[in-house]
């Protein structure tokens, strides 16, 4: 009987490393395929992120993507959450040695960069945002979150205008960032390009730019 137990023992571990060897590999392969998807939809947007050119780009076969995912609107759900949800992701990392008004500079001047104008791997906002609209309810609810953590992470370090909250501040900059890149990688090539990232750096914060002090060049060195 001790070696029949011994024996039933053994092969329940076996039988949970095994499970568990496969969970380990379904959320590696999972991942595969939501970093393929990034790939192509920061580039092209969500629409081109169909789920052939996926998991193509992830080397699987179209036959397993529904191992993963119950249907392409739930992979674009996802999708947003990885890609906008994520803090500080690309956009706010190594901010936090700064507060306040700094912060918020720091952050307007390297979102609205010649440098990000051009990388079209960057953020994600501008290729996936004309989409959104027209998105399936799960996905647009997806997009509302990323957006709230975003706005929660700028409110915190938004001083009040007058007339404006902190958090009406940082929709404003949000919304004022995504958009003058948008335009200014529309018009790359031309000189309208930068004088829409530099006029949206000088309304997004009139502190600075109202009066050029040392310190405000310093801070936006």
């Amino acid at each position: 009987m001790a070696v029949m137990n011994h024996s039933t023992s053994t092969r329940r571990r076996s039988t949970r490393r095994g499970l568990t060897n496969r969970a380990v590999r379904k959320r590696e392969t999972h991942q595969r395929i939501l970093q393929s998807a990034g790939r192509i939809a920061r580039r092209e947007g969500l629409r081109a992120a169909s789920v052939p050119r996926v998991m193509r780009g992830a080397g699987l076969t179209v036959g397993g993507f529904y191992a993963h995912f119950p249907s392409k609107t739930a992979m674009d759900a996802e999708l947003v959450r990885a890609m906008l949800g994520e803090l500080p992701g690309r956009w706010l990392r190594g901010l936090d040695d700064l507060s306040g008004l700094e912060w918020i500079d720091r952050a307007v001047a390297r979102y609205l960069s010649l440098a990000h104008r051009d990388n079209l791997d960057g953020c994600a906002y501008p290729a996936v945002l004309s989409e959104v609209s027209n998105a399936a309810p799960n996905v647009r609810e997806a997009f509302a979150e990323a957006l709230e953590l975003r706005v929660r992470a700028f409110s915190t370090h938004a001083p009040a205008l007058a007339g404006m909250t902190p958090r009406a501040r940082a929709i404003a900059t949000i919304a004022t960032t995504i958009g003058g890149l948008l335009l200014a990688r529309s018009t790359r090539g031309a000189p309208v390009s930068e004088e829409v990232l530099t006029a949206c750096q000088s309304l997004l914060l009139p502190e600075y730019h109202a009066v050029p002090t040392t310190r405000s060049r310093k801070a936006r060195a």
